[in-house]
């Protein structure tokens, strides 16, 4: 079984639904091959993704001109990968003993899709105006310097900061880190303590862009690149943390 889950942004640039579900072979085959035909238009203005979790890795797929472009969350300096379904499914259940995206065998193709439920997958990206993307690009390593070019129009500043305003964490355990950023300009970092937050400081920063990529460039901290929903922080992946119900 895979996890498969569709994310995806309103017009206004902030989320407004994601939804997740466990698939088997054949429906996650005919989720990528209706993927596939997303008419070219709607792919243009909303760039929708899949995102799928399997035995062997996590891949963020998004789709270009009846093509399927394959990136590795767990490797966010790699580029995308162009691959078959058949290509995808082995790569999500094989265990990782070869770089992420080594040539390999292809598997015989998967029998009796269940098209349907695909189809209502790819439905719980259409909010609005249809399919809209958490944005995935290649990701550099802030290891190596970057040329960010900032943002200057008083209102996109402030409707990204109000979007980006959120806690974001690598995880929920002792020792996991965790970003926050508010509206104001303020960025804080801190590690998750057994008593409470460790290794606590604090920035500001200011919003940019480099290669085509949204990104936070901190005064004293470096750049936090933003990806989706997500932001990389020294190849390190942080998670939105949702409220509690």
């Amino acid at each position: 079984m895979y996890l498969v889950t569709t994310s995806h942004l309103g017009p206004d640039a902030r989320r407004t639904n994601a939804a997740s579900e466990a698939m088997d072979r054949a429906e996650l085959t005919a989720l990528l091959d209706a993927f596939v035909e997303v008419d070219a238009a709607d792919n243009e203005v909303h760039d929708p993704q899949v995102t799928v979790t399997g035995r062997g890795a996590k891949l963020i797929i998004r789709t270009s001109r009846g093509r399927l472009q394959v990136y590795d969350v767990r490797d966010h300096a790699a580029p995308a990968v162009e691959m078959t379904v058949a290509a995808i499914l082995q790569r999500l259940d094989r265990v990782e003993t070869t770089p992420p995206f080594a040539q390999a065998e292809e598997l015989p193709a998967p029998t009796a899709p269940h098209r349907g439920i695909a189809l209502a997958m790819l439905a719980l990206g259409l909010i609005l105006n249809g399919y809209i993307l958490y944005s995935v690009f290649y990701v550099e390593s802030v290891n190596k310097k970057v040329e960010v070019k900032l943002l200057t129009d008083a209102d996109e500043i402030k409707a990204k900061e109000a979007t980006l305003a959120g806690s974001y964490a690598t995880g929920a355990k002792t020792g996991d880190r965790v970003i926050e950023i508010d509206s104001a300009g303020q960025v804080r970092f801190y590690e998750i303590g057994a008593k409470g937050p460790i290794n606590d400081s604090r920035d500001t920063y200011r919003i940019g862009r480099h290669d085509g990529l949204l990104c936070v460039t901190t005064a004293e901290s470096g750049v936090i690149d933003l990806v989706g929903d997500t932001l990389v922080y020294y190849r390190d992946v942080y998670q939105r943390r949702r409220p509690s119900p």
